[in-house]
């Protein structure tokens, strides 16, 4: 992060954000941790109250992860996010921004795909 030229704010010992914009997701908020050997990309896309967790759904984010293989859609406690995990203890910054990037377009689709799953909202 200090070699990158992005513009990040630390939310959490250990834990930075940076925003992109995105075609379906107006900002997109990419935290970025460290541990040990490797960096984690992870994009909070939807609160788990706002889900529809029938079969069909869930089906749809097995069959995203194995489309887009270098990303995945994980169901926490509180939220569905995107996450793209990185075990290269050396990366230069021209890497990490491509990561970077990929996990921020990654999400904008994501973000796309499951809002288009979601139940319909009463007007």
């Amino acid at each position: 992060i200090a070699q990158s030229t992005g513009t990040y704010k630390q939310i959490a010992l250990g834990i930075w954000e940076t925003t992109y914009k995105g075609k379906n997701l107006p900002v997109i908020r990419v935290r970025i941790a460290a541990a040990e050997d490797g960096v984690f990309f992870m994009v909070p896309l939807f609160t788990r109250d706002k889900l529809a967790l029938s079969q069909a759904f869930l089906l749809r984010i097995a069959e995203f992860n194995a489309e887009y293989d270098y990303v995945k859609l994980a169901l926490d406690k509180t939220s569905l996010n995107l996450r793209r995990d990185s075990y290269a203890p050396l990366r230069d910054a021209a890497a990490f921004s491509n990561l970077e990037g990929q996990t921020a377009l990654a999400a904008d689709e994501a973000y796309a795909l499951v809002r288009n799953l979601l139940p319909a909202t009463s007007p």
